[in-house]
């Protein structure tokens, strides 16, 4: 038995070494899998970090799963790296739209960011996280993150600037990001600030004419939220002519939405429903559900105020549908605020104030100060109604305090004051477009007088060219003359070389003959050999399988380690590689011709082809692949399949007649 034993052992080693000088090392995904199984500490937290961004895009739950295992084995939770984890595992979530933790893995970061004063991860991390609590209706919170990566960002650039992993247009989006919280904050002097402000770096920086339109919207947004809402409409329609060539549906949605808001609030009931209307197509072709429900919100009260009362209260218990399905408390405040409304004019006092309440409890956690405001004047006029002037009169309180904080004298003032600021910066830039539509005339001009002297000197110079062609057309004639004679001479000898060229050719051809037949035995005899290897490896295992059963238990040990070499002998590269170079010298651009067919062909399959091509049957193919000969007939119908060939057609048939 020991005999047996050492000889298995020394034809490993044979084989071994044999394949170690050829064996290259490739980290796809399979390989990482493997050498994660034997990996500790710093180098197991790597792989596992390389894994999961390999496997995330394909399978978003597995990838998070070697996130998560990373970020427990790292070893100090408050350095750099654990951070770096937390914030990769914060994302995952957020593309996956687990709100709830991506927040809890982005507050771990930037916490972790903040103790290290790294500033630029504290501007992503902030950014992120605010992100997300604007999705979650804090407003409140959001700006505070918002605000603090932008106090960061001036004293960074000023020693990082020009760096790639930094730019203005980071700085623009935190103020783009801000301003929407100020203004759900109803802070909407701030928050028009902060939107010129974005808007102005946007121009400078000459960004895309979709970011140019973004601002826009926020500028209008801010608008329409302080009740300019004419001037808003004016920004949301040059928002919308820069989105409509780059066919961006959603944003094209959101203009449609904001201009048919303006045009509601201003009396126009025509052409807000033709607005609410477009966007809600839009959203429905996109199948948006935010869309669909902000559009049926918007509806429904247009619906309400032309007594189709019924159909008002079906969308907007649809639209609360979709707000709880996506768990976005904006939505279902507005919703539950509107149905208040329409039963306090239907007369179903119980109703109206059971809704009202129940949107105070929603617009209390989202920090939203002017829709707070309304639903205190809604409450005020429920209570008017029910008779409880006390409550009412408490109610329209509060409502008028809130009202005061918000449109206060100096807070118009300065909100008038930086409107015509930024009137006044467009206006300027017009003024700069103008002057140079003015100076490219002149160059038009100019350009134009130019043409006309390059037009007389080129009439000039053609005459001149003639003459000079009639002259050299004359010479050339009598070259010509002089050529003929000198060709026939020269034909004379080419036919002379051309006799000596083919003979030499035909020796070519004969030679290339003999290599083809050359490389098609050393091909033939290298698959014999991979097949009688596999089969001679294969032998040993069977009989160390059956030796294995009689060994004692420390034995054991070296039958399993011995029969991992053989199974890492029979997947050993090498023969294969060498079989592709002479196969390739045999048939020409074979591969290049399957992948014509089908780029997605495994390796495996450019195997099998390759020995159909050969002329092997099931049982030497299953030997040289290492195989089981039934898994030849399901590898042959997969490979018709891929090949775009019918059940019925020849395989073998059809490779062959490959070339």
């Amino acid at each position: 038995m020991l005999n047996n034993i050492y000889r298995i052992i020394i034809a490993l080693s044979i084989i071994l070494i044999t394949s170690i000088n050829t064996y290259s090392t490739t980290y796809d995904t399979d390989s990482l899998k493997n050498i994660l199984e034997n990996q500790q500490g710093e180098q197991r937290l790597a792989t596992l970090m390389q894994l999961g961004k390999q496997i995330f895009n394909a399978d978003k739950e597995e990838g998070l799963k070697y996130f998560n295992e990373a970020y427990l084995i790292s070893s100090n939770k408050s350095d750099e790296k654990s951070a770096d984890i937390a914030y990769q595992i914060g994302t995952s979530y957020w593309k996956m739209g687990i709100s709830d933790s991506s927040l809890h893995y982005y507050s771990i970061a930037l916490k972790t960011y903040i103790a290290l004063q790294d500033t630029l991860n504290i501007m992503k991390t902030s950014t992120m996280k605010g992100l997300e609590l604007q999705q979650h209706g804090e407003f409140g919170e959001s700006a505070k993150l918002f605000k603090n990566g932008i106090s960061f960002f001036e004293p960074y650039w000023k020693y990082h600037e020009g760096e790639s992993n930094i730019s203005k247009k980071h700085l623009a989006s935190m103020m783009s990001n801000y301003c929407i919280s100020l203004n759900s904050l109803g802070q909407y002097d701030s928050s028009l600030f902060y939107a010129t402000e974005a808007y102005k770096i946007k121009i400078e920086i000459n960004v895309s004419s979709k970011e140019i339109a973004k601002a826009l919207v926020n500028i209008g947004f801010v608008y329409l939220s302080a009740n300019r809402d004419k001037e808003s409409i004016k920004y949301f329609v040059d928002a919308k002519e820069l989105f409509i060539p780059l066919n961006d549906s959603f944003n094209i949605r959101k203009c449609f939405n904001n201009i048919g808001l303006a045009y509601k609030k201003m009396g126009d009931t025509v052409l807000a429903i033709n607005n609410y209307e477009r966007a809600l197509e839009i959203s429905k072709a996109a199948h948006f559900n935010k869309g669909i429900a902000t559009s049926l919100i918007n509806l429904s009260g247009l619906y309400a105020g032309k007594g189709e009362t019924t159909k008002a209260e079906a969308i907007l218990l649809e639209a609360l549908k979709l707000g709880n399905k996506m768990q976005n408390m904006q939505l279902i405040s507005n919703a539950t605020q509107n149905l208040s409304t329409l039963y306090l004019e239907s007369g179903d006092l119980e109703k109206a104030l059971e809704y009202a309440h129940r949107s105070e409890k929603i617009i209390t956690e989202t920090d939203e100060l002017n829709v707070l405001k309304g639903n205190k004047l809604l409450l005020s006029n429920i209570y008017e109604n029910l008779g409880d002037y006390k409550k009412s009169l408490q109610y329209h309180k509060v409502y008028t305090t809130l009202h005061d904080s918000l449109f206060n004298a100096d807070n118009t003032e300065r909100f008038n004051r930086m409107q015509t600021e930024f009137e006044t910066m467009k206006k300027e830039q017009q003024i700069k477009l103008l002057e140079i539509d003015k100076k490219n005339q002149l160059l038009e001009n100019r350009i134009l007088r130019n043409r006309q002297n390059t037009f007389i000197i080129i009439i000039v110079l053609i005459l001149i060219l003639i003459t000079i062609i009639g002259f050299m057309f004359y010479l050339k004639r009598k070259k010509d003359r002089q050529i003929q004679r000198q060709k026939e001479i020269v034909h004379k000898k080419e036919k002379e070389l051309a006799a000596v060229e083919l003979e030499k050719s035909k020796l070519k051809e004969e030679d290339l003959q003999q290599s083809i037949l050359y490389k098609s035995k050393q091909l033939s005899t290298h698959a014999l050999h991979m097949m009688q290897k596999n089969t001679m490896l294969q032998e040993m295992q069977s009989d160390l399988k059956n030796l294995s059963k009689k060994a004692s238990t420390e034995d054991k040990a070296d039958f399993k380690r011995i029969n991992l070499q053989i199974n890492q002998s029979l997947r050993s590269h090498k023969d294969w590689d060498v079989f592709k170079l002479y196969f390739e010298d045999v048939n020409k651009n074979f591969y290049k011709k399957l992948n014509k067919i089908n780029p997605e062909l495994t390796t495996n399959d450019h195997r099998l082809c390759a020995l159909i091509k050969l002329n092997m049957n099931s049982k030497e193919m299953a030997s040289v692949l290492n195989v089981a000969p039934n898994s030849i007939k399901s590898s042959r119908y997969r490979l018709k399949k891929k090949l775009g060939l019918e059940v019925e057609a020849d395989l073998e048939e059809f490779i062959r007649g490959m070339g």
